[in-house]
């Protein structure tokens, strides 16, 4: 694996006196650094956020030219973000009480052993405007069935067709409140997990992580 050497790698098993996931291998201090920024930003403005933790895997056999650019993963946000707005303003204007948020996010690109790419996201958002994905049924209007709905927009695919490619883990959603340290501390360890060394692609011409800079 080509290794990108502007960026500085770290092998302690904590940062900024929290626990990360050490046990994949080497962490990338430059991507660490960044994920803190967005956590701080959120738990500034918000006193409970919502974070959100999900994979999007590409199909077999997609077009190799739109796995060349981070294209994928930035028309994914922008439909994801796009809904969301969408949903608010339609509960603000049948008169329902709407908490706004700010879409704060990382992510990772990675490939698997077999070369299939697969994208890791957190979401960051307020915890008083979305708490949960809701039930796991696309027609369902809720967390769950946007990602689905915004992936398949990216892939440039119908919503049935990308069954599987969608995938929630254990335990996907985490409360952060900024007067609770254990609940911070809890939800940066599994996000730490993005900012391993281990499955990225360097060198290539694309980025192998992002984040909002809100």
């Amino acid at each position: 694996m080509k290794i990108n050497q502007n960026l500085t790698f770290y092998d302690e098993t904590t940062y900024q006196g929290l626990p990360i996931q050490i046990e994949h291998g080497q962490i990338v201090k430059d991507y660490l650094d960044r994920t803190f920024g967005c956590f701080q930003k959120a738990t500034d403005q918000y006193k409970r956020v919502c974070m959100m933790r999900f994979d999007l895997h590409v199909p077999e056999n997609y077009y190799s030219s739109a796995l060349l650019s981070n294209n994928l993963i930035s028309k994914f946000l922008a439909s994801l973000k796009s809904k969301i707005q969408h949903s608010q303003a339609r509960s603000r204007k049948e008169g329902h009480r709407v908490h706004g948020t700010e879409v704060r996010f990382f992510w990772c690109r990675e490939s698997s052993s077999f070369g299939r790419i697969h994208y890791h996201v957190v979401l960051l958002l307020n915890h008083d405007a979305y708490a949960f994905m809701g039930d796991f049924d696309l027609k369902s209007g809720n967390m769950y069935s946007r990602i689905h709905e915004a992936w398949a927009s990216a892939l440039g695919m119908y919503i049935m067709d990308i069954l599987g490619l969608v995938h929630i883990p254990e335990n996907p959603v985490y409360q952060i409140r900024r007067d609770d340290a254990a609940s911070f501390n809890s939800a940066f360890h599994r996000a730490s997990y993005l900012c391993k060394v281990e499955s990225k692609e360097y060198g290539q011409g694309f980025h192998s992580f992002g984040s909002s800079r809100i």
